[in-house]
């Protein structure tokens, strides 16, 4: 054995480098036991820790830019042109842009620790077009952090990494079970808010409460009390009391995500921004909408009802796309001031039930948000009134035979007085409830 680390030691700072980079950039290598291997003989004088961790992460940040720059440079080009057919629409890939945008930061240093997740990262995130600067950045940041940490543990562990790695066996798959059950309990937290997420758990409070009783008088008379019992059948229990409270919190899930607690009556308000009032695409009426757009959102809100907002959502390549090209005017840039909301109607955006980003007129999850909830009425009100508008109301008409879809035409403008007084046949025409 001495003799293996010691031929090891020779050129394990270059083994590490290439094995490292190879495994980001093509093979799916098993880093973290090299790692850990490399901090036992780190411990063992058969190199230097420093060292070790210098290569690892060389190779580490290397080969994950490396793969960042293949999937940006030409992964895109094949997507754009064969995505379609597996399912990786531009909607997808904006939709997967967005998310990275918005809680990559976290997710990319993450996606290092589960293996699978880390040899696609970097391919995914240049074929979503992930900011390049945040990606190289925190990829970087994520990249040394988990070299230091699998590195740390081999020469923390040293001669009892053998015993650790069966300590992890017999307990990582209850670890895995409890991180499981939090993961769908975030899950849930993200997607109705810390609100809505607190009425829904309340709901259900008194079930949960017995089922948890129940859970620990299982635990206590077979694994407490019960000293005649084998380990294993101690073991197995709470693996399957775990296991059991995982399931309830993936029901849970799969509750909110297939219907929505909601009110019966919901006001959606389209794109009021600052671009479509005073800004890129801004008109002269726009701004008279501001006053009767918020006094509706305080009555709905006072009455118990729902209110949701849509937003008009670009990004810095906008000018390339099918819009960018019939409409080259960039407006609604996310994180620009022309994306926020207008004036006072702005004011009501943290009690909004939902505020949901769109790349095209109408939104899609809008749509099928309003199709999973129990909304007996929907009212729409906003900018631009036969554009965005007129596209929110057919899209949730698609999805929402039974709805009753209402208009006020004092609360939605469109770019001319022509189009003002030709809407409502249109709306009529769309079995809409208009109100004057």
């Amino acid at each position: 054995m001495d003799m293996l680390f010691k031929l090891l030691a020779e050129h394990v700072y270059l083994i590490l480098f290439v094995s490292l980079i190879l495994e980001f950039a093509a093979l799916p290598l098993p880093g973290e036991t090299m790692m850990v291997v490399a901090g036992i003989m780190a411990y063992n004088n058969h190199g230097s820790y420093i060292g070790m961790i210098i290569a690892s992460a060389l190779g580490t940040v290397i080969g994950m830019q490396f793969s960042y720059e293949v999937g940006r440079r030409l992964g895109t080009r094949a997507v754009d042109k064969y995505g379609s057919y597996i399912g990786l629409t531009p909607y997808r890939m904006t939709k997967a842009a967005e998310f990275f945008n918005k809680f990559g930061n976290i997710v990319i240093v993450i996606a290092y620790f589960l293996p699978g997740v880390r040899h696609i990262l970097g391919y995914f995130s240049g074929i979503s077009r992930i900011d390049a600067k945040r990606f190289h950045l925190y990829s970087t940041i994520g990249g040394i952090f988990w070299v230091v940490v699998f590195i740390t543990l081999g020469y923390v562990l040293g001669p009892s990494a053998p015993h650790a790695f069966k300590l992890l066996h017999k307990y990582g798959t209850m670890l895995f079970i409890i991180g499981i059950a939090a993961l769908f309990i975030y899950l849930i937290f993200k997607k109705l808010g810390a609100k809505d997420f607190a009425i829904f758990f309340k709901k259900r409070f008194k079930y949960l409460v017995v089922l948890l009783i129940v859970e620990a008088a299982v635990l206590i008379k077979f694994v407490v009390l019960d000293e005649r019992a084998h380990p294993k059948l101690k073991s197995d229990i709470i693996f399957y009391c775990l296991g059991f409270l995982a399931f309830v919190a993936f029901l849970l899930y799969l509750r909110v995500t297939l219907k929505h607690d909601t009110s019966e009556k919901l006001l959606v308000v389209v794109d009021y921004q600052k671009d479509f009032v005073d800004g890129a695409l801004g008109f002269e009426t726009a701004d008279q909408l501001d006053k009767v757009i918020a006094n509706k959102i305080d009555e709905y809100l006072k009455a118990g009802q729902d209110v949701i907002f849509t937003k008009d959502t670009h990004y810095t390549n906008y000018l390339s796309t099918r819009e960018g090209k019939h409409l080259p005017i960039e407006h609604c840039i996310i994180d620009s001031e022309g994306h926020n909301l207008y004036g006072d109607v702005a004011n009501y955006e943290s009690y909004a039930k939902r505020v949901f980003n769109k790349t095209s007129f109408g939104s899609i999850d809008l749509a099928h948000y309003i199709s999973r909830s129990d909304y007996k009425e929907v009212e729409f009100c906003g900018l631009v009134s036969n554009i965005c508008v007129l596209s929110n109301i057919i899209m949730t008409q698609t999805y929402n035979e039974k709805v009753e879809i209402t208009v006020d035409l004092n609360a939605t403008k469109g770019l001319s007085e022509e189009v003002n007084s030709t809407f409502k046949t249109y709306l009529q025409n769309l079995t809409v409830n208009v109100k004057e």
